[in-house]
């Protein structure tokens, strides 16, 4: 027993320091986005709106350049970035999930078609060209809102924006 508590500081600090290293090396590939190298900043342009809806187009730009903003790593550039993404609002439908008693809309759901494109402005080159995407699925509930109990269209329109911008940086900055 006396022996142990000789060596327990040691084994104890020998502990914390491959406890340090792991934590080190997990943070570091955590950290280490995986994106080819050289791009550490991306540029976001506003997306074109191809549709009557307004202001969706600067909703999803924002929405990339937020969710961008949360990467450790990469930094959103205003001009100059490593890489660019670039996108078109195609589509906008609204689709009744629910009626009332009265056949009014009830449960709502917005879903937003678009198409993106990720360049690597460092070695003149695409790395995702013109990919189509929709903000929403079958049974999944993004866009969603409760017209009978005094949603708005504009709440559907920004969660299906939001959700489409997390998708589209998923598939660009966190596909690596």
């Amino acid at each position: 027993m006396p022996l142990l508590r000789k060596r327990l500081p040691l084994l104890g600090a020998i502990g914390l320091l491959t406890l340090i290293a792991a934590a080190a090396t997990g943070c570091r590939s955590s950290l280490n986005s995986g994106l080819p190298d050289g791009i550490r900043t991306v540029e976001v342009h506003i997306f074109q709106n191809k549709t009557m809806y307004n202001n969706i187009e600067a909703w999803v730009t924002r929405g990339i350049v937020d969710r961008i903003n949360m990467d450790p790593v990469i930094r959103v550039a205003g001009s100059n970035g490593d890489a660019l993404i670039t996108g078109e609002i195609t589509g906008v439908t609204r689709s009744t999930l629910r009626e009332t008693t009265s056949n009014e809309p009830g449960t709502v759901q917005i879903t937003i078609r678009a198409t993106f494109s990720f360049y690597d402005n460092n070695r003149r080159r695409f790395i995702i060209e013109d990919a189509e995407i929709v903000s929403s699925g079958t049974g999944m509930s993004y866009g969603v809102y409760e017209a009978s109990r005094g949603g708005v269209s504009e709440d559907g329109e920004r969660a299906a924006s939001k959700h489409l911008a997390a998708e589209i940086v998923r598939r660009t900055i966190g596909m690596w």
